[in-house]
């Protein structure tokens, strides 16, 4: 009998007596590992298998009940990267998540590029090995701008998927999984946070050093100014309404609600004129049209939602914007404000030495923040959530247990005599703006490629032929100088068609230069 056979039996009367629930073992190509796995399986054990370097990293395994850490192998979380044509900035996210530990698991990894993607990052693309799970490859034939490209990217395929939502400008921590697995599990899994799936949306990889939903424009942000007066301890994470664009991880179930939710929005708005009424008082987010977050930062409003976001010391974080230049940020002098969104990844592992009691807070002692960076209890934003849902929807808000489904936030209002006369002169409006002259900005000519064969030898024949039958069949060699060239797509975009499917809260960005100016002052006397 072999050393791996006798020990799988030694082991064998050992989970007999012991009825364990959960067996731990380290992750490695042996006869040993294939017969812990038979083992496991012969027992009904749920396994927990981790290469030796990871461990380390999951030293907060103890603070998780058992029924959390039985569903370990049941979360699948996917990685989905969106880039257009910076391949520079594409191989700085992509160097980050190849060098990040993901505890043994199969992490499958999804690729979007842009109708407009050039050369160089398609090749880079498919070039790029990953060896965490499998690498799929998507690429649009039309140009959609950034709201279609990050909400098409992922949908989730049940209720223990999960999509990590990456833009090409983004950089992570090489710790930034283990971070999503933690809350994930706690917040997730645990019997002591039943109630939190319904109201966590998403866990947030980056810490936000400005609040960009004030009205008067984005303002400095530390959450701690906030949350040390309320007597919560240093480095508590926090629950924020605001949805991060900048590197984060959404739960299914509300992604799932919220394409449901934008999808009638959207619809609505092609009406003439659109029937519903639904806005968030106080949001610099209405000024914004052709983005995303503008309609998620309704829904979270209405459903007081919210994303658990990092709190550790000097905005450590587990990604970072580099706000690249390009089709988001189109002025030179952006470029000194960029200290104002770049914060620190976190490198060595100090995620359980900063998390106040060396763990991550209950539900009920996770500190809220809503839209504004106001402090308040969840109740409370419930209670306002509430109010505000009779204003935008004749419907009744549904209770808890039945969300994760916008019906009852998307009820026009019935029609009444001065509803009647708005929509008049709203009609009146729209004709005489369709009466206006079209002007043609830019217009493509057809082009038509004709291929022709050309022998060369029989053209010599028939040249040296006396019989006076034509000429040479040789084309002017000059003339081929003027050939049309093939297109390339990436090249024919301009600034101004940029800007036609750019996100506009980037636009909003760009005009809110004086605030930013103001917040990265204060960021550099710190």
């Amino acid at each position: 009998m072999d050393v791996a056979t006798r020990t799988a039996l030694l082991l064998s009367r050992l989970v007999q007596a012991l009825r364990p629930r959960i067996l731990f073992h380290i992750q490695e190509k042996s006869p040993m590992f294939h017969s812990l796995d038979t083992l496991a399986k012969s027992h009904h054990l749920s396994t927990i298998q981790l290469p030796i370097s990871d461990i380390q990293h999951v030293l907060w395994i103890p603070n998780l009940p058992v029924e959390a850490l039985q569903s370990w192998n049941q979360i699948n979380i996917d990685l989905v990267v969106i880039t257009d044509r910076r391949p520079h900035s594409l191989s700085r996210l992509f160097n980050s998540i190849g060098h990040s530990n993901y505890l043994g698991d199969k992490v499958d990894l999804t690729i979007h590029m842009e109708q407009s993607a050039d050369r160089v990052t398609r090749m880079f693309v498919n070039s790029f090995s990953w060896n965490h799970g499998t690498k799929q490859l998507r690429h649009r034939i039309r140009k959609g701008g950034l709201m279609p490209a990050i909400i098409e990217s992922w949908y989730p395929s049940d209720n223990d998927n999960y999509g990590v939502i990456l833009e090409d400008d983004i950089e992570v921590s090489p710790l930034f999984y283990t971070w999503i697995k933690y809350n994930i599990l706690h917040y997730r899994y645990s019997k002591s946070n039943r109630d939190s799936y319904q109201w966590i949306y998403g866990i947030s990889l980056y810490s936000p050093r400005n609040l960009e939903l004030m009205p008067e424009g984005r303002i400095e942000f530390d959450p701690n100014d906030n949350l040390l007066p309320g007597n919560f301890p240093p480095r508590t994470p926090y629950g924020s309404q605001v949805p991060c664009s900048w590197g984060a991880v959404y739960f299914p179930e509300h992604w799932r609600e919220f394409h449901q939710y934008l999808t009638s929005r959207l619809l609505d708005l092609q009406a003439k004129p659109p029937r519903l009424n639904i806005h968030v008082p106080n949001s610099r987010s209405e000024r914004w049209k052709k983005s995303w977050k503008k309609y998620f930062i309704e829904m979270v409003y209405l459903r007081a939602y919210v994303m658990v976001y990092p709190n550790f010391q000097d905005f450590e974080s587990f990604s970072t914007n580099h706000l690249e230049f390009g089709t988001h940020i189109k002025h030179d002098r952006a470029q000194t404000a960029l200290d104002s969104f770049v914060v620190p990844l976190m490198q060595r592992d100090t995620l359980i030495s900063q998390l106040p009691d060396h763990q991550l807070p209950t539900f009920e002692k996770l500190p809220m923040l809503d839209l504004w960076g106001r402090l308040m209890s969840h109740e409370t934003m419930d209670t306002v959530a509430s109010e505000w849902h009779q204003k935008v929807s004749a419907c009744t808000r549904r209770r808890p247990h039945e969300r994760f489904n916008p019906q009852d936030l998307l009820c026009p209002f019935p029609l009444t005599n001065s509803n009647s006369q708005s929509i008049e002169t709203s009609s009146t409006t729209i004709k005489k703006k369709q009466n206006k002259t079209v002007l043609t900005r830019h217009m493509l000519e057809h082009v038509e490629y004709v291929t022709v064969h050309y022998d060369e030898q029989q053209d010599q024949d028939r040249g040296n032929d006396n019989s006076g039958g034509g000429g040479s069949l040789v084309p002017d060699m000059n003339a081929w100088d003027d050939m049309p060239e093939p297109l390339d797509v990436a090249t024919m975009t301009t600034s101004a068609s940029d800007h036609e499917y750019e996100d506009d809260e980037y636009k909003d960005l760009e005009e809110n230069w004086e605030s930013l100016q103001k917040i990265t002052k204060l960021i550099s006397s710190a």
